[in-house]
C-alpha cells in the first residue's frame, strides 16, 4: 500500500490556527514509499468473527438456560434454591420460579439481542441502551422473585439481591462514565502522553508522520479495546491499515494520524476546533 509521507520542515509557530493547519497540509515534498500493512487477511477475517462470537454469544447461553430451567426443570441452577430447604425447594417450585426465571432469562437474551442488531443496522446507542435495559431487568427479577421465596427467606435474599445489583449497576455506570470522558493528551519530555483508558506514551523521535485528515478507513473489528457509540478507545482492525490504535469521540473529522514505529495512532474530539488545535501542538513538537 503505498503510504503518503510529510518529511519534517519547519515552521513559524505564530502563524494563526485556520492558517497554520493549512500551511501544516503543504508541508515539505510529498514522496511514497511502499511500506506495507498487513490487510484483507486471515486474522482480520479471525478477529470480526471473534467479535460476533463475543457478542451474541451472552444471547445463546441466556436462551439455552432459560431452557434448562424452564422446560427441563433444572431449578437448582436458580440462585439460593439448592441452599434452601426440601420444604422451602417445593414451596418455591409450586409458586412458579422456573417458569418465572426461564420467561426472564429470554427477555434478557431478546434485550441483548436487539442490541446488536440496532448496533448493525447503524444504531450507534442501541447496545448501551440494551444494557441499561438489561440492568433494569435484572432489578426486576430480583424483586419479582421474592414473591416465590418463603417469607422467612424472602426479605433478606431480596436485599442481598438489590445491594449486589447495585454494585453492578455502579460498577458498569461507572465503567461507561470513565471510557467516555475525552482522553487526556499532552506533549511532555518529547513524548505524547495519552491518558485515560487505554493510556500511551509515543516518542516523538519515533514517529514518522502527523497529519490530518478529514475520513478514517472502515473499522472492522475491535480486538482490545472500549467501544460504544462514536467512542471507540484501543486497538481496532482498520481497513487496507491494519491493527491501529484509537482515541475516537466522534464520527466525523477531523482525525489526527500518528504514524508510530509502523503503526497509527488515530486521534479525533467532538469539537473539530479542539482537534485541530491539538493537531498543531503535536506538529510543532514532533517538527522542532
Amino acid at each position: 500500500m503505498n503510504m503518503l509521507c510529510v518529511k519534517r520542515k519547519s515552521f513559524s509557530p505564530d502563524y494563526r490556527i485556520p492558517s497554520l493547519i493549512s500551511d501544516v497540509r503543504r508541508l515539505g515534498e510529498i514522496t511514497y514509499t511502499n511500506k506495507e500493512f498487513p490487510e484483507n487477511n486471515i486474522f482480520d477475517e479471525a478477529g470480526r468473527y471473534m467479535e460476533k462470537l463475543f457478542e451474541w454469544l451472552p444471547v445463546i447461553l441466556l436462551i439455552i438456560l432459560g431452557v434448562m430451567v424452564k422446560y427441563l426443570k433444572m431449578h437448582w441452577l436458580i440462585a439460593g434454591y439448592n441452599t434452601s430447604p426440601a420444604q422451602a425447594r417445593k414451596e418455591m417450585s409450586e409458586k412458579g420460579i422456573g417458569n418465572f426465571m426461564g420467561n426472564m432469562l429470554f427477555v434478557l437474551a431478546g434485550v441483548i439481542a436487539l442490541g446488536n442488531l440496532g448496533a448493525q443496522l447503524g444504531y450507534v446507542v442501541a447496545q448501551p441502551v440494551s444494557w441499561g435495559i438489561f440492568l433494569l431487568v435484572v432489578m426486576y427479577i430480583i424483586i419479582g422473585a421474592r414473591r416465590f421465596a418463603p417469607e422467612k427467606a424472602s426479605g433478606r435474599a431480596g436485599k442481598g439481591g438489590l445491594i449486589i445489583t447495585g454494585v453492578v449497576f455502579l460498577l458498569v455506570a461507572g465503567l461507561f462514565i470513565i471510557g467516555e470522558r475525552d482522553s487526556t493528551i499532552e506533549v511532555l519530555n518529547n513524548q505524547i502522553r495519552i491518558g485515560g483508558m487505554y493510556s500511551t506514551k509515543i516518542d516523538l523521535n519515533q514517529v514518522a508522520d502527523i497529519r490530518l485528515e478529514d475520513t478514517i478507513p472502515l473499522i472492522k473489528s475491535k480486538t482490545n479495546g472500549y467501544s460504544t457509540g462514536f467512542t471507540r478507545k484501543g486497538y481496532f482492525l482498520l481497513q487496507d491499515i491494519g491493527r491501529a490504535r484509537l482515541y475516537l469521540h466522534s464520527n466525523h473529522g477531523p482525525y489526527i494520524y500518528i504514524l508510530n514505529e509502523g503503526k497509527y495512532v488515530i486521534i479525533n474530539f467532538d469539537d473539530r476546533e479542539k482537534t485541530e488545535q491539538l493537531f498543531v501542538q503535536l506538529h510543532q513538537a514532533w517538527s522542532r
